[in-house]
């Protein structure tokens, strides 16, 4: 009896596709190869293009830091602050010795453009406003800064990896960066005093250029003059004791912040801000003239140059509004029967925490970045 082979039995028989699939797919395969040859080209166009525009945002931002780093460096020695002057030459020979202290790409550089000038703050004027010029109360003194890779400059422009294939081997990049110093608009305040917005108007010329002192015209110095109580003063020659910002009002708080208590000065109190209101403790406060002189003899935080808040008027027992920020020379401190603090106006006081823009009345911020 015969039996009818199974098909799963069978061995060394091997099963062929149709001619018709086979075509099919020998077709399929010459397309894809086709399709990638057309593609290949745009593909590694993108490749370089995507490497190389990482390695420019790289660099750029190398060039940014160090054209940053050069326009600091001359902004802190804009401003002179023993004599209350600007140092144009100075910040510009600073901001230069600083741009040989950078690299981009792991090449030190050479060279950069430095200009000094007046910032305009209100951005009425888009770009560095050269000397000589008259600055309104919105343009600041400030130090520009342009740093370039490119032909002939800082080893040469900036080499691309696999951008060549497309033409291009080497791309050029610049960075600017301005730098200045501005009066403040906010002040962190150590001295519990202030004084009347027309007291600060006799002695103080917002005219002059940088703004200055009104000097005595018997001694050729700016005038030295009392400021007082209402108590015992007319209201253009007086100012009163205040608390400022720190918590707690009365003559406690106040001799606390002459001795500068660290334990009031922890955490620091926040900063006053041009428009913000402060209160005029009431009394005339005869212990803290004292204090005032002992505070002029420490040797650390001594009241010899201080920041003293102008306010649009003073009267004890209520509020005031802040008008600007000015510095003080304090001289001596007198109590008894008369009880004023001698004082001139100055140019002279260091940087202080602060921020802000508002009017130079002898006060500055530390340098910043203008843009």
């Amino acid at each position: 009896m015969h039996t009818q082979p199974s098909l799963h039995a069978t061995s060394g028989v091997k099963l062929r596709k149709p001619l018709a699939i086979r075509q099919h797919a020998s077709k399929q395969k010459g397309a894809v190869t086709l399709l990638v040859a057309l593609t290949l080209p745009i593909l590694i166009g993108a490749a370089a293009l995507a490497v190389d525009m990482a390695h420019l945002h790289v660099v750029r931002n190398e060039l940014q830091n160090d054209a940053d780093a050069a326009a600091l460096a001359g902004a802190h020695v804009l401003y002179n602050s023993t004599t209350g002057s600007t140092d144009w030459s100075l910040a510009q020979t600073q901001a230069q010795a600083a741009i040989a202290l950078n690299r981009a790409t792991g090449i030190q550089l050479t060279e950069g453009r430095v200009q000094t000038g007046y910032w305009n703050l209100t951005g009425s004027a888009t770009s560095l406003q050269g000397l000589p010029m008259t600055p309104t109360v919105n343009d600041a003194p400030a130090v520009q800064v342009t740093v370039r890779k490119a032909e002939g400059q800082n080893s040469g422009p900036v080499r691309t990896f696999l951008a060549g294939i497309l033409g291009t081997s080497t791309v050029p990049l610049q960075a600017t960066a301005v730098a200045g110093v501005t009066s403040p608009g906010r002040a962190s305040l150590t001295f519990p005093v202030a004084m009347s917005q027309c007291m600060y108007q006799k002695f103080w010329n917002m005219s002059a250029q940088p703004p200055a002192p009104v000097n005595d015209p018997k001694t050729g110095k700016p005038y030295v003059f009392k400021i007082g109580s209402l108590y015992h003063y007319d209201n253009c020659d007086s100012g009163q004791w205040t608390a400022l910002n720190f918590s707690g009002k009365g003559a406690n708080t106040i001799d606390q912040i002459l001795a500068h208590d660290q334990e009031l000065f922890d955490p620091p109190p926040p900063m006053l801000s041009i428009g913000d209101t402060v209160f005029m403790d009431s009394g005339s406060k005869t212990s803290l003239y004292k204090a005032v002189e002992q505070c002029i003899k420490a040797k650390e935080y001594p009241c010899n140059t201080v920041v003293m808040p102008v306010l649009d008027q003073v009267v004890a027992g209520t509020n005031a509004t802040i008008t600007g920020f000015a510095c003080l020379k304090i001289l001596g401190a007198v109590g008894g029967n008369q009880k004023f603090i001698e004082v001139q106006m100055s140019n002279t006081c260091p940087p202080i925490p602060s921020g802000g823009v508002g009017p130079n009345y002898g006060v500055v911020s530390p340098p910043s970045l203008f843009r």
